[in-house]
């Protein structure tokens, strides 16, 4: 059962004027708030916060509570199934905690490996499902339906749009006057193309890898994530000249606004389309950018032989790609091997996307220490065939993950 909450006084007790424990009874649930993660595989439903009439204390069993959602799209039949749960404590809000405390909600942990965790689906596109009203959570005889939904990192970043087309989400540190700090610009993959001014932060951990508290305590820095238009592959979004001008003037816009930004540390980052869209701009706009990590992507060989040889990029690409060929023309690993034909040395590496994430560090750690030794500013990274997480295209979802990889990047800079 769940213990009563102390905080007017009743019989001696001091308890909050709306607390349930002044009437004489145990906190009764009166709503509930959905609560996501974005994981390496995409938008999730991790948790519930159900909120109480009166401060809980403890002596919760999570046996007590049973939760059921219902996911509805426009192009199917809706799916109802119970979630799992696999934790629940009480907290003063609506959040995850590392450890329970008194309060107004308990806080259910689901098991983000549910086949009904899911907050997202792909349709070409990627799409989100309508959260409010979707979860119900029953406990004995009451039963509370979800109407918020909270979104961890992402509800952090400002939405804005530059111009009249281009909308874009930005991330703030906590800024100390006197401290300059990195901005991350990360140009998105196809599915998340849009004007939702969401799924480029949403759809994968591109964005929301560098705005990780966990990362912002390493590398405090700002994070920059436009949202391109939805065109046909190859001849819309990042490939469009005027779509990557727009983006130039919103970086050096977003310099001009914010002068706790360091000049020399500002990092580029793109996924499939992303990558296109980076090594396009690389060539003449590299001195713009401090280095570059690069995801399942493809350019120009020869603007990146005439023109990056001494510009630091990770790339990273699996072997069995069935989106974009690993060894196509102008592929991230054939834009590798003409940069080294050409006496730009390069550090290869390769390990499983799938191997243990300490595991997948440690590589990355050893290439980065093989490329200091050699001078090298360019790092290329294999995914062997099948062992690519979720399906062969998403090498990204090893990478923003790996500590060492990012760590990389926030160590290079401009003169």
């Amino acid at each position: 059962m769940l213990g009563v909450g102390l905080g007017t006084v009743v019989a001696g007790i001091v308890v909050d004027p709306g607390d349930a424990a002044a009437h004489g009874r145990e906190p009764r649930a009166i709503g509930a708030t959905v609560l996501t993660r974005v994981t390496p595989v995409g938008y999730k439903v991790t948790g519930l916060a159900v909120k109480y009439d009166g401060v809980v204390r403890g002596g919760i069993d999570a046996s007590e509570f049973e939760v059921t959602v219902t996911l509805t799209r426009p192009d199917a039949a809706p799916q109802t199934g119970g979630r799992t749960i696999v934790d629940a404590y009480p907290n003063d809000a609506p959040e995850f905690a590392k450890r329970g405390r008194p309060g107004r909600y308990v806080i259910l942990e689901l098991d983000e490996d549910d086949a009904l965790a899911a907050g997202a689906y792909n349709q070409t596109f990627t799409r989100f499902y309508d959260l409010a009203g979707a979860y119900q959570v029953r406990q004995g005889n009451d039963t509370v339906t979800n109407a918020g939904v909270r979104n961890a990192i992402v509800d952090d970043y400002a939405a804005a749009t530059f111009g009249e087309t281009l909308p874009y989400r930005l991330f703030t540190p906590e800024v100390r006057r006197g401290r300059r700090y990195p901005l991350v610009v990360t140009l998105h993959g196809f599915g998340e193309s849009g004007t939702d001014n969401f799924a480029q932060i949403a759809g994968n951990q591109i964005s929301v890898a560098f705005a990780d508290p966990a990362r912002q305590e390493r590398h405090p820095a700002f994070v920059l994530s436009p949202q391109a238009p939805q065109g046909i592959p190859g001849i819309g979004g990042w490939w469009r000249s005027d779509v990557r001008a727009a983006v130039l003037e919103l970086v050096r816009t977003t310099l001009a606004k914010n002068r706790a930004i360091d000049p020399h540390r500002v990092y580029l980052t793109g996924l499939s389309m992303g990558s296109y869209g980076s090594w396009a701009l690389l060539p003449e706009h590299k001195a713009l950018f401090a280095g570059a990590l690069l995801v399942c992507g493809a350019g120009s060989e020869t603007a990146a032989v005439d023109t990056l040889g001494d510009f630091p990029i990770w790339a990273v690409h699996s072997a069995d790609d069935a989106v974009v060929a690993y060894d196509a023309p102008g592929s991230d690993y054939r834009i590798f091997k003409a940069l080294e034909a050409a006496g730009h040395p390069v550090t290869w590496s390769e390990w499983a996307g799938t191997a243990p994430e300490r595991a997948q560090e440690a590589y990355a750690v050893d290439a980065c220490r093989r490329a200091a030794k050699s001078g090298s500013k360019h790092i290329f990274t294999t995914f062997p065939a099948g062992t690519t997480p979720l399906f062969s295209h998403g090498s990204w979802i090893p990478t923003y993950p790996n500590d060492a990889i990012l760590d990389w990047l926030f160590a290079q800079r401009t003169p």
